[in-house]
């Protein structure tokens, strides 16, 4: 009755409250802990899954492109990593590494510099976090013990 080993939006580096929901399924999912030590995490109802080390480092990502055309949704029932050598009749890819993108400070062509253009201050809200667009709103007194 002891968790070994967990994966998180915590381990993911998702931002609380907001990018928790990023990283749920309310079905179709599931786990596969492979023979080098890393897991297959399918995240099944948004089509998403990944490979983590041990370590909660991200290996490779894939989201499905594949979208119903009665339902248009792209989940992903489950997943399995299997051995190249499962599939004689190909022969093993060369697996290429690639960097990933810092989200935090990625642009796109033609957009936007990043950051606030102004700040509104709202009397009566204080931010959840520093510089975050969620802000509280309270009913109690500031100076109540």
């Amino acid at each position: 009755m002891k968790i070994e080993w967990q994966f998180t939006p915590k381990e993911m580096g998702k931002v609380f409250p907001v990018d928790y929901n990023r990283f749920y399924s309310p079905f179709v999912s599931s786990a596969q802990r492979l023979p080098n030590g890393n897991t297959l995490i399918t995240e099944g109802a948004s089509g998403m899954l990944m490979e983590v080390t041990r370590n909660h480092e991200l290996v490779w990502e894939y989201i499905s492109p594949y979208w119903g055309k009665i339902v248009h949704i792209n989940q992903v029932y489950r997943a399995y990593r299997i051995p190249y050598e499962w599939i004689p009749q190909l022969s093993k890819p060369t697996e290429t590494a690639i960097e990933p993108v810092d989200v935090r400070n990625f642009r796109m062509p033609g957009a936007s510099l990043s950051g606030a253009d102004r700040i509104v201050e709202v009397e009566g809200c204080n931010p959840f976090f520093g510089g975050s667009g969620v802000c509280v709103v309270t009913d109690v007194e500031e100076n109540q013990n």
